[in-house]
């Protein structure tokens, strides 16, 4: 793999810990797009990627003023860690990432938008927490970057069932486990590894391509 992505779900807190560990581990062999996995009002998932760290923290700042606090007692569900790039713990969020936050979809699309961010409906063929389970459609007025096939859906051929929509269809391991990272995989086509050759090749332009593995 040469480009990964750190999505966490509604915070982008240790995204600027996994680009610093990686270019010190791996330099220019590995990137890593800043991201997060947001949660809308109507409980479906969208990926927003974003160009540069300071552009997801920008969002993610933003999304927690939409999401509940984790009250003095902190998360019920357990500690939310926040990390540096050796592994230590830095602090904690005291939101409650798990739930959804309190932007509907199309505001949610906005607040990624204003920082220059991609944003793909997250694993759509899944019935649950899609947009497509949540809403029963994909809204035209809704401008995704792309669609994501889960990995197990692109195991099963559910890829084939979103081909008519004309949106380019991605996948990625959605890994919540380390040993899991690249279960599934994209590949692209680009000159370099950032957000604006990513819009090129899903758009198919200038030469840019991506296709399912």
């Amino acid at each position: 793999m040469d480009l990964i992505a750190i999505c966490d779900h509604n915070c982008a807190g240790n995204a600027g810990a996994v680009c610093e560990a990686a270019a010190a581990i791996a330099g220019d062999f590995l990137q890593v797009i800043p991201g997060m996995e947001i949660t809308t009002l109507e409980e479906a998932h969208v990926l927003a990627l974003f160009p540069a760290v300071d552009d997801a923290m920008g969002a993610s700042k933003v999304l927690a003023d939409h999401l509940p606090p984790a009250g003095p007692g902190g998360n019920p569900f357990g500690n939310q860690l926040l990390m540096d790039a050796e592994g230590h713990v830095t602090g904690t969020v005291d939101r409650l990432l798990s739930f959804a936050s309190g932007l509907g979809l199309t505001e949610t699309v906005e607040l990624v938008r204003r920082h220059h961010g991609l944003v793909i409906a997250a694993h759509v063929d899944r019935p649950s927490f899609s947009v497509i389970s949540q809403l029963g459609f994909i809204p035209e007025d809704i401008d995704f970057d792309a669609l994501e096939i889960s990995a197990a859906g692109c195991a099963r051929g559910e890829q084939d069932k979103f081909t008519h929509t004309g949106l380019p269809l991605i996948t990625s391991s959605d890994a919540h486990f380390i040993q899991n990272i690249g279960d599934a995989r994209t590949y692209f086509l680009l000159e370099c590894p950032d957000i604006q050759e990513i819009k090129l090749a899903l758009k198919g332009s200038c030469g840019r391509e991506c296709r399912l593995a």
